[in-house]
């Protein structure tokens, strides 16, 4: 069963991959820690909100920001999304399992 992509700021895709494409798209154009601005800002955390939302994430500050970074392990480094709060605090996301997680 083919699984569908719904945004609250009005952005849908037909499936998961589409929507990861167009997120990763939108992630490889931006410089790290630039901002993202506009359109992107409000999918991004549309998407951010909806996936704190379904696995039922309490989120001590709201966002304040949106913007490329590095996610780092034992042995790898991967860009992903990062998220400033009002608060100060930042942490980083997987775009991937956000979408998997809200897709109807």
């Amino acid at each position: 069963m083919v699984k569908s992509v719904s945004l609250a700021t009005g952005r849908s895709f037909p499936t998961i991959k589409a929507a990861l494409d167009h997120f990763s798209g939108v992630l490889k154009e931006q410089p790290d820690k630039a901002p993202f601005t506009g359109a992107d800002e409000s999918d991004i955390g549309a998407a951010y909100l909806a996936y704190c939302a379904k696995t039922k994430w309490t989120l001590e500050s709201s966002p304040a920001s949106y913007y490329p970074t590095h996610g780092r392990g034992v042995g790898f480094t991967t860009r992903c999304f990062g998220v400033t709060f009002a608060d100060g605090t930042s942490t980083i996301f997987s775009m991937e399992k956000a979408l998997r997680a809200i897709a109807n």
